[in-house]
């Protein structure tokens, strides 16, 4: 029996992702290329072009035009570039493969394994006072090494809703049930409520999938695609709020501020924004009741934010155009 060199890179990917996860996940791009790299095949790129032909063409067009907003970013160097065109192309390449039908039953079944032994990782850290990431990395403060388990929970919370949903196709929807409460358990631990109230929302998502699939897929991409737009606008008129952001803990109230400082960035170069990774060079200081910091501490702590922030809004309006055309 042969062996596609498709199969092999999603092999390859799916054994590598629970302890790369639980280290900090900062290798998951280098191990996205490789696989992507190792599947890259004249039949997959063709069966990707007959698919969604459109899509394709639109996902390329917002590809380079992000390539093209370093010309005139702020950040010194084109390394965020060079990182972006060596990941997109092959990220999408692996993203085919996995999702090839020759391949969705392979893919299924490892994204499975991978989630059980990632969780079994993260039990382990989150029981023991993280001894693999400590005995790993001696020399790297107990800060840090937070970060990286809050990584690899931010991991478990992405795989969660794929994995469940195999589990479901499998006719396992005990399993699924499991996997659901898993990830939902395993925010707690290391206090990430952004990942509880995400997990949250996901699930009703996930929900609406069951009972509508073509309309809830319509909807969220929809939502999602109207959010990109009205972050930027609807944000500050949230945040006039005073007496809400005053009853805010202070490492939410320091994001509000954030995002209350980049709105107003963004309005200052709206159309074609201030170009790739240029939020890690402000140098802007803002004052949050006795905290004095930059305005972006290295990014917005808001995908919607940072992505409009960088590219401006009318490349946007195609971004949101590929959401549809990606939809069955």
């Amino acid at each position: 029996m042969r062996i596609s060199a498709s199969a092999i890179a999603i092999a390859l990917f799916f054994a590598l992702l629970p302890a790369a996860s639980a280290g900090g996940a900062m290798a998951l791009p280098v191990f996205i290329c490789l696989s992507g790299a190792l599947a890259l095949g004249p039949t997959l790129l063709r069966q990707a072009v007959e698919n969604r032909p459109l899509a394709l063409i639109l996902l390329l067009t917002l590809w380079v035009w992000v390539l093209v907003t370093s010309a005139w970013s702020a950040q010194p160097g084109y390394a965020q570039a060079g990182k972006l065109a060596v990941l997109f192309p092959l990220g999408l390449v692996f993203v085919a493969a996995a999702g090839s039908a020759s391949n969705q039953r392979l893919t299924q079944a490892l994204g499975v394994a991978a989630f059980a032994i990632l969780t079994v990782l993260m039990v382990i850290e989150a029981l023991w006072d993280m001894p693999l990431n400590r005995g790993l990395n001696p020399q790297i403060p107990p800060s840090e090494i937070v970060r990286n388990i809050n990584r690899g929970a931010a991991v478990v919370l992405a795989i969660t809703w794929g994995v469940a949903a195999s589990l479901v196709a499998m006719d396992r929807g005990g399993l699924a049930r499991v996997v659901l409460a898993a990830s939902a358990l395993l925010a707690l631990p290391f206090g990430l409520w952004a990942n509880l109230a995400a997990f949250l929302i996901g699930l009703v998502a996930f929900a609406m999938a069951f009972s509508a699939p073509r309309l809830s897929i319509m909807s969220v991409s929809a939502g999602l695609a109207f959010w990109m737009l009205a972050a930027p606008f609807a944000t500050p008129l949230i945040l006039a709020n005073q007496r809400l952001v005053d009853a805010l803990p202070l490492s939410w109230a320091a994001r509000a501020g954030i995002w209350d400082y980049v709105c107003a960035r963004i309005l200052e170069q709206p159309w074609l924004g201030h170009g790739l990774d240029a939020s890690r060079v402000v140098t802007d200081r803002i004052q949050v009741r006795d905290l004095d910091m930059r305005g972006v501490p290295l990014h917005p702590h808001s995908a919607s934010l940072q992505i409009i922030d960088d590219t401006g809004t009318s490349p946007q309006l195609n971004g949101d155009n590929t959401f549809q055309r990606f939809n069955p």
